[in-house]
């Protein structure tokens, strides 16, 4: 496992299309709407905290994630989280999560706890 550092980033994009909005829509037995339903947004985050940063085998503890603007179907979003705060005495890591848009508008801000597995 490579050594987790304050600072270090990692970031996933994705262009949410109506499909895959039509298809939530139908899980949730609700209408299909015109812009990017927010648990996919977060959805986004949970896809870098376990596949990228920190990784495999880290559990989410808390998200915190605070919308600023929509996210629009078929734009492609930038989802980031930044280590900001490594604890020394359990395997804890607080993470700021990010998400943009076009132009870097910013959609959403927060941050998620996240336990791992060493640090």
């Amino acid at each position: 496992m490579t050594t987790l550092t304050v600072g270090m980033q990692a970031t996933v994009q994705r262009v949410i299309d109506q499909a895959l909005v039509e298809e939530y829509a139908q899980l949730c037995h609700d209408q299909p709407q015109k812009t990017v339903p927010e648990p996919l947004i977060g959805a986004l985050f949970s896809h870098v905290l376990g596949v990228k940063l920190p990784g495999a085998g880290s559990v989410y503890l808390r998200q915190e994630l605070i919308f600023h603007d929509t996210a629009r179907v078929g734009e492609m979003l930038t989802a980031t989280v930044t280590i900001t705060h490594i604890r020394t005495d359990k395997p804890l890591i607080t993470l700021r999560t990010q998400c943009t848009g076009s132009n870097q508008r910013l959609i959403v801000d927060g941050e998620a706890l996240v336990m791992v597995p060493q640090v």
